[in-house]
């Protein structure tokens, strides 16, 4: 019989929130509008379960699940009412898991060992943990890969931290028969998937690039904290970016510039490409996007968890690269979105083991 997909998340700010509501929201409606997978080897988003979670914003430890994300500085926008979830939030390692300069004086902290995090990962009888810690936050995400380990759940890498793309991880995750997914989710309609699949249609028709930009500002607390580190963020988008275009060199700039508080949940990102056509003659492509970022995340979250569930039902061990190609920015293996998508068609279908 099939049972459900026993979640934990590690970290509970926006993303947390657009994907809690979400599941509420497809289960309330039934609808699927805005899925890209209805159902997943007999998975669908209603048998995602939140068993536990952690932060160490004071704010939000204590609380139950359902009443913390919605407690600012969270300002994701809200759909639906959440029921009451019965999953406390508790204190997890802080570590590197907020910028310093955001200590104390923005985010009051409680924390807790990692130790505290394996026993409750355990008693809730976790299937997988997602990490969305803030980008920069090396340290502490491995901290809870490492509680992931000895609690024997599947790990899911949502932020930059290097985690699946390290060999070192990938081998212990391997050596424990448990499967690993990321790094930093590609969001369902993002500035990393639209400018892509813009850089890999340019490779196709035969044009050269001579360089590229993407600039972003945004209202969520992430982008309050890429203020202070956003080197990661930066490294994987770009990296994305230039696998798309292989053979060739160019110069490519893509940061988050600011955080711009009246956004609020909203992120805008501006993308210019010059490249070179038939007789070297110039074109000019500019391209402007504005998304709800937390709610892009979860659109590929509830996609990401069934078919994690799936590489544990089949015994996956380590990095499970179809899905990280499709899913994540800086995935072990780098592929266009389409050949990606079609990886996991192959994985549902088990044509591909991993």
């Amino acid at each position: 019989m099939k049972s459900n997909i026993r979640v934990s998340i590690a970290g509970v700010g926006n993303c947390a929130s657009a994907l809690v509501q979400g599941v509420q929201y497809y289960k309330a409606t039934g609808d699927a509008t805005g899925v890209v997978f209805k159902e997943v080897n007999g998975y669908t988003i209603d048998d995602i379960k939140f068993v536990a979670a952690f932060d160490v914003d004071a704010r939000k430890v204590g609380k139950d699940l359902s009443e913390a994300i919605f407690t600012p500085p969270n300002n994701a926008i809200k759909v639906i009412d959440v029921d009451r979830l019965n999953v406390v939030v508790k204190p997890g390692p802080l570590l590197d898991g907020i910028a310093p300069e955001l200590v104390g004086k923005h985010i009051p902290v409680v924390e807790a060992k990692v130790d505290d995090v394996v026993r409750e990962l355990e008693s809730a009888n976790t299937d997988i943990l997602i990490n969305y810690l803030p980008t920069g936050a090396q340290r502490a995400s491995e901290a809870y890969a490492e509680a992931a380990l000895r609690a024997g759940v599947g790990f899911v890498n949502a932020m930059p931290a290097q985690i699946a793309t390290s060999e070192q991880w990938q081998a212990m995750f391997t050596k424990a028969g448990l499967p690993l997914l990321g790094d930093d989710v590609q969001n369902q309609l993002g500035a990393t998937v639209l400018h892509k699949t813009i850089m890999h249609l340019l490779s196709l028709r035969g044009l050269k690039v001579i360089g590229t930009y993407q600039l972003n500002v945004g209202g969520t607390p992430d982008f309050l904290n890429l203020n202070y580190r956003k080197g990661q963020k930066e490294k994987t988008k770009t990296t994305a970016i230039k696998r798309m275009v292989e053979g060739q060199e160019f110069d490519t700039y893509i940061t988050p510039v600011a955080h711009v508080g009246f956004l609020g949940g909203r992120k805008r990102a501006h993308m210019f490409i010059e490249a070179q056509g038939f007789a070297g003659v110039p074109v000019r492509i500019e391209v402007s996007l504005e998304v709800h970022d937390p709610w892009n995340n979860a659109g590929i979250m509830v996609d990401v968890l069934r078919l994690m569930k799936v590489a544990l039902d089949r015994g996956v061990a380590g990095p499970v690269y179809s899905v990280a190609a499709w899913a994540f920015k800086n995935p072990p293996i780098h592929a266009p979105p389409d050949e990606a998508y079609q990886w996991v068609i192959e994985f549902i279908n088990g044509k591909r083991s991993n």
